[in-house]
């Protein structure tokens, strides 16, 4: 009988802990409130699960990232150019730049339950190099940097590094992967648990509780989160691959929202911005920079007068109101000045066609023959525009300034790869011209100007743009272990300033974040201090 009492009180915690748990998943509602919730629409689904460490093998959906900020936080947050507390209510840096100490928030629990404190922060910085493999590095540095985390106290703790780094507080602020994951996220031999595929584990205002059906994601407040209450008691992901299938079902209510510049046209944000029922709204900031990368170790753009009259040909302004419909301005700069040690005023290579001609002529680039293509040492000025084309805007921006270098007497092919094929070409050095982008925020101006060095070969399209200077690969590698703000700035303006001179690159246009809503239901949204972050937090309900 005694046992039986024993296995039947049991059987009550574990339905109690059930129930409780249950609960937790669900939205935090009282039993005659109303749930507040949204559907939003994605490419793509989330087999890879929800760690905030995605890699090629088991955890290969990068895209994933741009959720992340709703389920996991960073020790620091970016916002508005400037890195300000998260789970960290503040921080000190040694004067050697070799130690972070993170001061705690107290009183943070995960959505499982779990505490937040030095020893789980420890936990998740120790086994980020392992778990990143092969591919540490690939998105910041503190995972080659990191040497080992001491606990001070329960709520503080010493990140030691091999080598100062000037960007360290910005890779801490990255979700992906520097989002801290609950305990219960490792396995006890190091590895992720399993029930990342289905749950996260984070500390942020929402959650996967594994809720699926058929192709819609739904997400919940996180019972834990110790923030402001968003607006919204869940969400909806629906998995639309097709663009144009994405914008029927905004008109037609089966979706509220659709988020980010890769799954909105240009003409398609302006029809629904011209309708009452909707709000199209773009982020406040420059989030990345479309540009052009000249392969200076083969002719004719190892010829600075041909990438000086490139400069001079292409009508940014034209590109920025026919093209993007004003949606992206014209860039001046390859990084924006809004970004951290970029704010330089360089002198614009303004529109000038003839002035163009009047350079290649001056480097005896002469249309000798009347077939409307210059030659010189009978070399005719041709080349190809390499581009990806995942996107129709990439196609007909390459066409375009194709069209444009036509008028000077260039012939320019326009060749459009796949990501990877784009990338491999690019790395191969089987190109005159790349058309590219910068990585965007948080990762600009950081990734961008490192991987100008080409010891390692990161990108070619930027480490092209660096290839003339002297020294240069020990000068970009000199920046990074800078820890003196001044010294930084200096080298900054010599980096940008030379590329500019040397009209390394043509940046073309700034490009913004997008989302479109129904105003009817949705009253506002409001852009994640990492913008191409969805944020549902940022959404406010009429």
């Amino acid at each position: 009988m005694i046992k039986r009492l024993v296995l039947m009180m049991a059987v009550l915690i574990l339905l109690t802990l059930a129930i409780g748990c249950s609960q937790n998943s669900e939205e935090m509602t009282e039993p005659n409130e109303e749930i507040q919730e949204i559907t939003l629409c994605e490419s793509w689904g989330f087999e890879a699960g929800f760690p905030t460490i995605f890699t090629p093998g088991k955890h290969p959906n990068y895209q994933a990232a741009y959720y992340l900020a709703n389920f996991y936080e960073t020790l620091v947050n970016y916002h508005e150019g400037k890195i300000v507390p998260g789970l960290a209510e503040s921080w000190a840096i040694s004067a050697d730049g070799l130690v972070y100490t993170f001061t705690l928030k107290q009183g943070i629990k995960f959505s499982d339950g779990a505490d937040l404190n030095a020893a789980v922060v420890k936990k998740n910085l120790e086994m980020l190099p392992n778990l990143l493999g092969d591919y540490k590095g690939s998105t910041e540095l503190i995972s080659i940097l990191f040497k080992e985390a001491r606990i001070i106290d329960e709520y503080v703790i010493a990140v030691h590094l091999t080598s100062p780094y000037y960007g360290v507080l910005q890779d801490f602020a990255k979700p992906m992967p520097l989002g801290m994951m609950s305990p219960h996220a490792f396995n006890e031999d190091g590895t992720l648990s399993d029930q990342l595929l289905t749950y996260s584990m984070g500390t942020g205002p929402y959650m996967s509780a594994g809720q699926r059906v058929e192709n819609t994601y739904t997400f919940v407040r996180n019972p834990n989160y110790g923030g402001e209450k968003p607006d919204l008691d869940k969400f909806h992901v629906k998995v639309i691959p097709d663009n144009e299938a994405k914008a029927l079902a905004l008109r037609n209510g089966e979706v509220d929202l659709i988020f980010g510049a890769s799954k909105i046209s240009y003409d398609g944000f302006q029809e629904f911005s011209k309708d009452g029922r909707y709000k199209a709204k773009t982020s406040a900031e420059n989030v990345m920079t479309r540009f052009l990368g000249f392969n200076a170790a083969k002719e004719p753009f190892n010829d600075k007068q041909v990438r000086l009259a490139v400069s001079h040909a292409i009508d940014k302004e034209s590109i920025s109101v026919n093209l993007f419909y004003g949606l992206e301005t014209k860039a001046d700069n390859l990084l924006s000045r809004s970004l951290p040690y970029c704010d330089l005023e360089l002198e614009p290579y303004e529109y000038d066609v003839e002035k163009a001609k009047q350079l290649l002529e001056s480097a005896g680039w002469l249309d000798s023959d009347g077939d409307g293509i210059r030659e010189k040492d009978g070399q005719e000025l041709a080349g190809e525009i390499l581009y990806k084309s995942d996107r129709a805007v990439n196609h007909d921006l390459a066409l375009t300034i194709a069209s444009s270098l036509k008028e000077l007497g260039m012939e320019i092919k326009i060749i459009g790869f796949d990501l990877l094929a784009w990338y491999t070409e690019i790395q191969k050095g089987n190109y005159t011209i790349a058309y590219a982008r910068t990585y965007g925020i948080p990762f600009d101006p950081y990734l961008t100007i490192s991987n100008m060095s080409s010891e390692p070969l990161i990108d070619n399209s930027l480490a092209q743009g660096f290839a003339h200077v002297q020294d240069g690969n020990n000068i970009i590698k000199g920046v990074t272990g800078l820890v003196d703000e001044q010294e930084i700035q200096e080298q900054y303006d010599f980096i940008l300033n030379e590329v500019h001179e040397n009209s390394s690159f043509v940046p073309i246009s700034y490009i913004k974040e997008l989302v479109i809503f129904d105003g009817d239901k949705i009253d506002d949204y409001q852009f994640h201090g990492q913008p191409s972050q969805f944020d549902a937090a940022g959404i406010k309900l009429r």
